[in-house]
């Protein structure tokens, strides 16, 4: 690659000319800054940001880290960020810590290394450790989907107590005794709230709650088709099934369609999320929506209100679900 010191040594001039003339400065002459421009342009000179953003002490680059990217869920509000961060001049990295604490605190450490300007992260398991780390290196950051101190933390989420009321009671207006509930990791804000909200709308609905009728630990299909097993050994239909995301009752689904149990007349599903696909299979999913693209622009604009140390009015920002009722209840 063609350096700043390789140009200034062909024309004969400083770095500091160099520099300055990519970078419009007032100090160089029409003339001179055009020798300069034709020549980058020339041999394809293409700025080294990194190094520029260490030379600096500033940098243009945001991590992101999420648990896993290739959630269409994630995928969305990657989206809102991207976007959000690029129209401001920034640039990003994405990584995915897999719900893994010791994982995460690695990632955190490889962006400290890149002196990145700030930090969205969803943490992994409610994992306090990364959190403390970038503080530490006075590093901005904004929780995504979690936090792990409501009252203190900086964050966007959904209101996840809200989200679970919403798909309960929808689910507790059928004439089935059992509600039952495929939720999320123990350890995760949005997953006590969720079971809080859950809780609420039995209790509402006059429905007597059953600690059995709660499957926690649920991350993905299969586990949704694990749980959905579980549920049937013991449990005749007809009842009601409330999951914690899409994904989880994508899993639910196809255990209930393998033996050939009918969706809703005996066994009603309802998801979290509203990934877009959802809504064009069949049978096409109940769930209860999230402003994922919102989401992602309100956690970008935050982020950057913290980095360039804006005041911000609002550092703990709580969006609304919305009951979206299809074919599966």
């Amino acid at each position: 690659m063609v350096r700043l010191k390789d140009i200034a040594d062909a024309l004969n001039v400083s770095i500091t000319t160099v520099s300055k003339a990519l970078n419009g400065h007032p100090d160089i002459s029409e003339a001179r800054r055009k020798e300069i421009l034709e020549y980058a342009e020339r041999f394809n000179y293409v700025p080294n940001q990194v190094a520029r953003s260490f030379r600096q002490q500033r940098t243009r680059i945001v991590g992101i880290i999420l648990s896993d990217n290739s959630n269409p869920y994630n995928a969305r509000i990657i989206r809102g960020i991207e976007e959000t961060l690029s129209s401001k001049g920034y640039y990003t990295i994405i990584m995915n810590n897999q719900e893994d604490p010791e994982k995460e605190m690695k990632l955190v450490s490889e962006l400290l290394g890149l002196n990145v300007a700030g930090v969205l992260l969803t943490p992994a398991a409610g994992n306090r450790k990364s959190c403390e780390l970038l503080r530490k290196f006075n590093i901005p950051y904004v929780l995504v989907n979690r936090y792990i101190n409501e009252k203190e933390d900086t964050y966007v989420v959904v209101d996840d107590r809200k989200a679970a009321y919403l798909g309960t009671k929808h689910l507790s207006s059928f004439c089935y005794d059992k509600v039952f509930f495929l939720n999320f990791l123990s350890s995760v804000s949005s997953s006590k709230n969720r079971l809080k909200g859950y809780k609420d709308a039995l209790k509402e609905a006059n429905i007597e709650m059953d600690e059995s009728w709660v499957i926690p630990e649920c991350k993905n299909q299969l586990d949704g088709y694990k749980a959905m097993l579980k549920i049937l050994e013991k449990n005749k239909p007809p009842f009601s099934v409330l999951c914690y995301s899409d994904y989880i009752a994508i899993g639910a689904i196809c255990a209930l369609q393998e033996r050939l149990i009918r969706i809703p007349e005996d066994v009603a599903v309802m998801g979290t999320d509203d990934i877009d696909i959802l809504s064009f299979v069949k049978p096409r999913l109940t769930t209860v929506g999230v402003p994922k693209l919102r989401l992602g622009i309100k956690c970008a604009e935050l982020l950057i209100d913290l980095i360039k140390k804006k005041e911000c009015k609002e550092r703990r920002i709580v969006m609304k679900p919305e009951l979206i009722i299809r074919e599966t209840s």
